[in-house]
């Protein structure tokens, strides 16, 4: 009975006798979404059971994307009906120029879709630009056509929202970002003029007034000249558990203060203890300002992002954080390595660091990274960045980083010198010196250019172009065995190239894989290549290979020529046999 229920459920087809629960929970646990794609392509049932985890999340990373991906929705509402989280990028397309008319192309595939109200699952909608959707009526379908929306992103740049528009419409948001593009900094010089000010503050009416259950608020924007919303400060929302500002200011001017009286941003955060993600810029508030937080505030804070001065001068956070993320790069020329090390020493539950260097000198490398292993051994994350200089050769990098035991996954950026391993070679030391790290980016950048002279012809900036590209990134994945140990390196490399005088830029992709098991466990599998390969190999095993093929040789050779000498005299036997066979019959005669 259990032979027959194994053959049952044995092969594709077998599948069909599982149960949906299951096959989903089977799906859930698979990392890769090309390994949830493969098992939805087995049998129709299955697909009909697993699209639900395939389709979860949609991203769509160009116009092209948009309309084939969102016109598919369009027919099979079925499979509309599983998304939760749609991300639209219209304008990250490779060698093409966003214009208006991707955002009307995309914008109005999205209304289409959210008129029709196919997605009703929809939880989470994100639109990724430069400028806001050329369809602004998007909103609308989305407001009516999606029922449990309940985080929206998006972006605003050269062209500001109208006042009747309809993204100021929703409300009981729990989510809610809002990303400043250069054009709005480029085009909104003067920030306190009237038209700027009745746009923010109808955002901060739908924030504040229509959103009272807000859980996640991001402001994000770069710029040396940040604007100004210190609106938010007068916002409350006990359910707020992530708040993030770029370059924007909430507590920009000085204000006569009686004693006693704390900054309003100080308030605000001390008005929302929930809070468990804090990420900050340096124009959000300065340093000095923390010394009026009160101790207690903030005790679920785990994830902290922002400057070196702003944590420093909050003691409070270090016994709680575990996720910290260094937003600008610190200066080795201003802060020492050990100074760094010394504030990531008291970070007890640190488990996850960021953070770039801007090396003085090439020869800091080696103490910052030794006082990096030594500060915060138990990390199981680490980007690091190390800009201006050259600093870490891949090979000894490998090599150093084994004292960080618990380390599984690494984003190493470097600056490229001449003569350094390419990517894949020091990926391949990487995970050979480290086997317990499963995934890892690697990423290479030019060195600071000097200061053109005025009129002066590129000519190092062309030959250097030609040379190295301005960054080569690649993302590695390790695939273990049972007992931890390397089997092969697989990853995709991405080279991208400026040429000069305002030509573009081009990118080249390539895909690498390698076998990292050593040559004798390859010749375990068998095979003829397997073969051939210990037969040329230089070892003392190739030798001893060769030895015997060569002795197989010679024994073949003399077993032939025994063969052919007994041949030859058993016929000269029977040749003499006959011959005297014939002796008396000639007597006779």
């Amino acid at each position: 009975m259990t032979r027959v229920a194994q053959k049952s459920t044995s092969g594709p087809h077998g599948f069909r006798r599982l149960p949906g629960d299951i096959l989903i929970e089977i799906a859930l646990c698979l990392e890769k979404r090309l390994d949830i794609l493969n098992l939805c392509l087995t049998v129709h049932p299955v697909f009909s059971h697993v699209c639900c985890v395939l389709y979860e999340t949609v991203i769509l990373s160009s116009v092209e994307q948009c309309q084939v991906t969102l016109g598919m929705l369009m027919k099979h509402t079925e499979i509309a009906r599983h998304v939760r989280h749609l991300v639209v990028r219209p304008n990250s397309e490779r060698g093409r120029i966003y214009g208006s008319v991707d955002s009307e192309s995309a914008s109005a595939a999205v209304r289409q879709l959210a008129g029709a109200k196919a997605l009703d699952a929809l939880v989470r909608f994100e639109w990724e630009a430069d400028e806001l959707p050329y369809c602004e009526d998007m909103w609308f379908a989305l407001r009516l056509g999606c029922p449990q929306l309940r985080s929206i992103s998006t972006c605003i740049g050269s062209m500001l929202p109208t006042r009747c528009s309809h993204i100021f419409d929703f409300q009981n948001l729990s989510g809610f970002s809002l990303t400043l593009k250069p054009g709005f900094y480029d085009n909104s010089i003067d920030m306190f003029d009237e038209e700027p000010s009745v746009i923010f503050n109808r955002f901060w009416d739908m924030l504040i007034n229509k959103c009272p259950n807000l859980e996640e608020l991001v402001l994000n924007g770069r710029s040396p000249v940040p604007a100004d919303i210190h609106f938010i400060v007068a916002g409350r929302w006990p359910r707020l558990r992530k708040l993030s500002l770029g370059d924007v200011c909430v507590d920009w001017f000085p204000t006569a203060l009686v004693p006693g009286e704390k900054r309003p941003f100080i308030t605000f955060l001390e008005e929302h203890p929930l809070l468990e993600s804090l990420s900050l810029s340096r124009h959000a508030i300065q340093p000095i300002h923390f010394n009026s937080l009160d101790p207690s505030a903030l005790p679920y804070i785990s994830h902290f992002s922002g400057t070196y001065q702003q944590l420093q001068a909050m003691p409070n956070l270090h016994g709680s954080v575990s996720s910290v993320t260094f937003c600008d790069p610190v200066e080795t020329r201003e802060v020492s390595s050990l100074t760094i090390a010394s504030l990531l020493r008291d970070l007890r539950c640190l488990t996850e660091l960021r953070i770039a260097f801007t090396l003085h000198s090439m020869y800091d490398s080696g103490t910052l990274l030794r006082s990096l292993m030594q500060s915060c051994p138990a990390l199981h994350h680490l980007g690091l960045t190390c800009a201006e200089k050259p600093s870490f050769q891949l090979e000894a990098f490998a090599k150093t980083i084994r004292g960080f035991i618990k380390l599984r996954s690494l984003h190493l950026t470097v600056v490229r010198s001449p003569g350094d391993d390419s990517l894949l070679a020091g990926a391949i030391q990487i995970a050979t010196a480290n086997p317990r790290i499963k995934n890892f980016e690697l990423a290479y950048i030019t060195p600071a250019s000097p200061i053109p002279l005025p009129f002066a012809i590129p000519y190092r900036a062309i030959l250097f172009a030609l040379a190295f590209p301005i960054k080569s990134a690649a993302k590695f994945e390790v695939e273990r065995d049972t007992h931890g140990l390397p089997l092969s390196l697989s990853g995709t490399e991405r080279n991208t190239f400026q040429w000069p005088w305002g030509m573009g830029r081009s990118v080249k992709t390539k895909k690498h894989f390698r076998d990292l098991r050593p040559p004798a466990s390859r010749r375990q599998s068998g095979g003829f290549q397997n073969f051939l390969t210990l037969v040329v190999e230089r070892s003392e095993a190739g030798e001893e290979i060769r030895m015997i093929l060569f002795c197989t040789f010679l024994a073949v050779l003399a077993a032939c020529g025994i063969s052919a000498n007994s041949g030859h005299r058993s016929s000269t036997i029977v040749a003499d046999e006959l011959a005297t066979a014939m002796i008396p019959e000639t007597a006779s005669l």
